[in-house]
């Protein structure tokens, strides 16, 4: 099972949901998630029933205790909660863990609709463990619900400037390397990242008649 992280909020929410009704609209219960590229994909977790989903993804070769990478896709109730307020409330959450914590390129708008927020957190190292976090967030409203797409990076602790400003590493080529992951991310979730409702198939064209005989 995969381990449970404290600023999780949203994971914890989406459990407790599990047994509430809720409607199940398009478009975002069953769109597919484009899958980023790099490393290979594999789902380490699945759940779903009354309009909740949840997913978890990490690349091939990495183990579910000591992943680097992971992807989390989760759909659940939140009436009054915009992807904004989401967001922000994730964040504080987990600052309170982190001695070194910025956030950056908070992205809102409508798409079809449906209301977006993308925002990532720095938390250069989580409480006393030996590792911080990078995450990356995009929430959606559908109706009801939330729908968050989350990368997540698991790293060596690293620093945060005055200025609000990550260091990785002390080689300028490994920190761009990182930096790099990053953005090209936040562009994939601001790009690719948009459920749309699926386009009804093409009626079937008329048959032909035939020539008598």
């Amino acid at each position: 099972m995969v381990t449970p992280h404290v600023f999780r909020t949203s994971a914890l929410v989406a459990g407790l949901l599990l047994a509430l009704p809720a409607r199940a609209e398009a478009p975002t219960l069953h769109w597919s998630l484009p899958l980023p590229a790099g490393p290979g994909w594999r789902i380490v977790d699945l759940r779903e029933g009354n309009g909740i989903r949840h997913e978890e993804y990490i690349p091939r070769g990495q183990g579910i205790e000591d992943y680097r990478d992971r992807l989390l896709v989760q759909r659940f109730t939140a009436q009054d909660m915009s992807p904004e307020v989401y967001l922000g409330h994730i964040a504080a959450g987990l600052a309170k863990h982190c001695a070194a914590f910025t956030t950056s390129g908070l992205v809102s708008g409508v798409r079809d609709n449906l209301p977006h927020a993308t925002r990532t957190a720095y938390c250069g190292r989580f409480d006393d463990r030996p590792y911080g976090y990078v995450v990356a967030q995009k929430a959606i409203r559908d109706a009801d619900h939330l729908f968050i797409v989350e990368r997540e990076w698991r790293l060596p602790p690293f620093t945060v400037s005055d200025e609000g400003l990550p260091g990785f590493d002390t080689n300028p080529a490994a920190d761009e390397a990182i930096k790099r992951e990053v953005r090209l991310a936040v562009r994939w979730l601001t790009e690719q990242v948009h459920p749309v409702t699926p386009s009804p198939p093409a009626p079937p064209a008329p048959e032909r008649p035939r020539k008598r005989r």
